[in-house]
């Protein structure tokens, strides 16, 4: 039996947010971005504009409402940098998939701290474009 060939093709999609500091709280997950139904991350960053500056250390997570480090174990974001996410080919049906990040301070109160979290994604079944 012979593979049959799809012309459908999709482009990749981006969904990019930048928050601070002030918009997390330290130990608590936040949602970042909402991905439509059935999206599959292929990529994405954690981009540190500006470091954090608590006490001794601050650490970033990335993941979804099932696990909180789907996408990244942790990541230090006391200075400026970027941190690529590991796709891991998780498909979230039947809902919207809800990217989260936790941020962990130790040690005093951050007064600096700018972040752009940028997911890359695809969704299967979507065409965009035939290519013969």
């Amino acid at each position: 039996m012979a593979i049959t060939l799809q012309s459908d093709r999709q482009e990749s999609a981006w969904a990019t947010v930048d928050f601070s500091y002030t918009d997390l709280t330290s130990g608590s997950a936040a949602t970042a971005i909402k991905l439509p139904v059935g999206a599959v991350v292929v990529g994405g960053a954690v981009v540190v504009k500006t470091a954090f500056n608590s006490g001794t250390s601050d650490a970033l997570v990335v993941g979804d409402s099932a696990t909180a480090n789907r996408y990244l174990a942790s990541t230090s974001v006391a200075a400026a940098g970027r941190t690529a996410l590991v796709p891991t080919g998780y498909q979230a049906l039947p809902t919207t998939r809800e990217i989260k990040v936790t941020w962990t301070a130790v040690g005093t109160a951050a007064s600096a701290g700018a972040i752009r979290l940028e997911i890359n994604y695809l969704v299967p079944g979507r065409a965009t474009f035939s290519q013969d």
